[in-house]
């Protein structure tokens, strides 16, 4: 029998994926755009608020200039920023997003304290 994992926190996590995170993948993810649209609309229509905002504000990073311009290593907010988005897009959950009032609940954890740790995200790029 396999030992599980010991829990880990939510900045445990971040920190873990974010380092998968190069900066062709992060720009890979600009394919996903309609499919994070998609996500925004939902959060947005289903309660979930800083989900719609935060969602918007990653795919805005997408298209910027630093993005674009990014080398490896990645800056820490800029791996943080691929580790949401590929949680966001991910088709498997630790809630899955059908749950009606809940599915979203993590992925809007995920990207809110991803947008705490990195308030540059909050920053308009250019």
């Amino acid at each position: 029998m396999k030992t599980p994992e010991p829990a880990v926190s939510t900045d445990e996590f971040i920190i873990k994926q974010s380092r998968d995170t190069t900066a062709d993948e992060l720009r890979g993810l600009r394919r996903f755009v309609g499919a994070l649209d998609q996500k925004k609309k939902a959060a947005a229509a289903g309660g979930h608020p800083d989900l719609a905002e935060g969602v918007a504000t990653l795919g805005a990073l997408l298209a910027s200039p630093e993005v674009t311009d990014a080398t490896d290593p990645l800056p820490p907010h800029l791996a943080e920023a691929g580790a949401a988005l590929r949680y966001v897009l991910k088709g498997i959950d630790i809630i899955p997003d059908s749950v009606p009032g809940l599915g979203l609940a993590d992925d809007e954890w995920i990207v809110t304290r991803v947008m705490q740790r990195n308030p540059v995200l909050r920053v308009p790029t250019s």
